[in-house]
C-alpha cells in the first residue's frame, strides 16, 4: 500500500471513529434521556430498553447482527470490516460511554432543543461515518437486503416504513409528544447526513457551446489547471457541427470560469448542472469499497 493510499485509508478510518463519538454523544447526551426515538434500529432498541431495561447498544448490536451475517458477500471485505467496527463501536460507546445529559427532559422548549441538536450531532456522526465509506447497519442496510430479493419494493420504501413505524410506536411507548420531536429529529438527521456526504463534495458541470471553444478550452487549462473535454455535436436548426465543451469544477470555481468564457466568447451558451459527487483526478479519489 503505498503512502496516498494509506493515507486515504487512515483519513476514512479517522472519520469512522469522529462520527461514532459524535453519533453516541448526540444519542446519550439528548435523544435518549428525552426518550425521542428517531427511527432505525438504535430507535427499535429505545422502546425496547424502556419496556424491558435492557442496554440499548447492545439490542442494537442484536439487531444488527443477522443483517451483517445476512448482507456479508454483498459488503465486501474492506467495506464490511469498516461497517462492523462502526456497528459494535456505536453499540458500545452509547452503553459505557459516560456522557451526561445536558437538556433533562422537563419542558416542550427542552424537548425541543433535544430534538435540534440530537438530530444535528447524531447526524453529523452518521456522515461522517459514511465519508469513512462504512455503515452501523440499521435501517439501510435491511433496506438493501430487501431490495436484493425483493426489486419491486425500493430502498427508500423499506426505510421508510420501518423510521415510520418506530416513530408510530413510540407515541404509544412514550408519548404523542415525543413521536413528533422524533419526526423532527429523524428529518434534522437525515438532512445533516445529506450535506456531509454530497454538501462537501457538491460541483458543477458545464456545458460551453461556443464558436471560440479552443481559445476557451486553452484558458482554462493553463490558467485553471482544470481538465476540459470536447464533444461533438450539431446544431439541429443551422445544421452546423458544434463543440460542446464539459468542464466539472468547484462552486468557488465557478465565477473565474464564466469570466474566462465571456472574454473568449460574450455570444457563448453556457448550461450549468450541479454534481454531488465527482470522483477522480482533480477531485475526490476512487476507492474500491
Amino acid at each position: 500500500m503505498n503512502n496516498k493510499k494509506l493515507r486515504a485509508e487512515l483519513t476514512m478510518w479517522l472519520q469512522i471513529l469522529l462520527g461514532l463519538l459524535l453519533c453516541a454523544t448526540g444519542y446519550n447526551m439528548f435523544i435518549i434521556p428525552n426518550e425521542i426515538a428517531p427511527g432505525g434500529f438504535t430507535g427499535i432498541a429505545q422502546l425496547v430498553n424502556h419496556v424491558t431495561g435492557l442496554p440499548i447498544g447492545m439490542l442494537t448490536l442484536a439487531l444488527n447482527v443477522p443483517l451483517f451475517a445476512l448482507s456479508a458477500k454483498s459488503l465486501g471485505l474492506k467495506f464490511g470490516i469498516r461497517s462492523l467496527f462502526a456497528s459494535v463501536g456505536l453499540s458500545v460507546m452509547i452503553d459505557i460511554l459516560p456522557i451526561p445529559s445536558v437538556i433533562p427532559m422537563d419542558t416542550t422548549e427542552r424537548l425541543l432543543l433535544a430534538s435540534l441538536f440530537g438530530g444535528v450531532v447524531a447526524g453529523a456522526g452518521f456522515g461522517l461515518i459514511i465519508r469513512g465509506n462504512a455503515t452501523t447497519g440499521g435501517s439501510d442496510m435491511l433496506a438493501k437486503l430487501i431490495n436484493t430479493h425483493f426489486h419491486s419494493v425500493s430502498i427508500g420504501m423499506v426505510m421508510f416504513a420501518v423510521d415510520g413505524m418506530v416513530i408510530l410506536a413510540s407515541a404509544f411507548v412514550f408519548d404523542i409528544v415525543s413521536a413528533l420531536f422524533a419526526l423532527i429529529c429523524t428529518f434534522l438527521m437525515s438532512q445533516v447526513i445529506d450535506f456531509l456526504v454530497d454538501g462537501l463534495n457538491s460541483s458543477r458541470a458545464y456545458f460551453i457551446i461556443s464558436a471560440e471553444s479552443d481559445a476557451i478550452a486553452r484558458r482554462v487549462m493553463d490558467e485553471m489547471e482544470r481538465g476540459i473535454t470536447g464533444l461533438h455535436g450539431r446544431g439541429m436548426y443551422s445544421g452546423e457541427d458544434k463543440q460542446v465543451l464539459l468542464c466539472v469544477i468547484s462552486r468557488t470555481e465557478s465565477p473565474r470560469l464564466r469570466s474566462i468564457v465571456a472574454e473568449c466568447d460574450p455570444a457563448a451558451f453556457i448550461i450549468a448542472a450541479n454534481v454531488h459527487e465527482v470522483l477522480g483526478e482533480g477531485f475526490r479519489p476512487i476507492y474500491k469499497r
